[in-house]
């Protein structure tokens, strides 16, 4: 049971965010049980007592699934693998294909537990063009684990490339875990011409 929920955890972390991984939390199964009567016996017995932010930058990471999640500006989340530190840093350059984010440790036993969080990003007023919405605040739940992970947001288009702080909090049951800011500030390099 712990390698696949090891296994899940490791592969719907980082957007984001972060960090929302790979396939669509709807469909999740644990062994014999729904994720609601899994959740519920895990949440009970799981103790979090806090969160650590070990690495910040800007990184690579090769994205294995985008999938819908309503409560971000982009209207979804990228499940990620190989998230590689480029540039250790809190100046990001507004650049599409920038993706910048952190690593963090959640503490608290079991280890590897399974946990729910809530990722929250606060970032300049953000105007989808496809939906026509603005947002300023990102707030979605992620399926987790005690131990290390990692959230980012990437850049994919020129829409989001909006200079000034951005702000990514992770929560754990009405509790701010770790949060970490970041500086977005406009692109210094040239474009390249197509």
């Amino acid at each position: 049971m712990s390698l696949w929920v090891v296994f899940i955890a490791a592969t719907i972390i980082g957007t984001d965010a972060a960090s929302a991984q790979q396939s669509n939390p709807a469909t999740w199964r644990y062994g014999p049980y729904d994720k609601n009567i899994q959740r519920k016996l895990t949440q009970d017995t799981v103790s979090v007592t806090g969160a650590k932010v070990t690495e910040v930058g800007i990184y690579t990471a090769r994205v294995i699934k985008t999938f819908d999640v309503p409560g971000v500006a982009g209207g979804t989340n990228q499940g990620l693998d190989s998230f590689t530190l480029v540039q250790a840093t809190t100046n990001v350059p507004a650049r599409v294909g920038t993706r910048f984010g952190f690593r963090y440790t959640i503490h608290g036993t079991p280890s590897n537990a399974p946990i729910v969080l809530t990722m929250v990003g606060e970032h300049p007023p953000l105007k989808n063009p496809k939906t026509g919405k603005t947002q300023t605040r990102d707030v979605y739940e992620l399926q987790s684990w005690i131990g290390q992970t990692y959230t980012s947001y990437s850049f994919d288009e020129e829409w989001e490339l909006i200079p000034g702080k951005w702000k990514f909090e992770v929560w754990h049951r009405g509790k701010r875990l770790c949060e970490q800011s970041f500086m977005v500030v406009p692109d210094a390099k040239p474009k390249e011409k197509k």
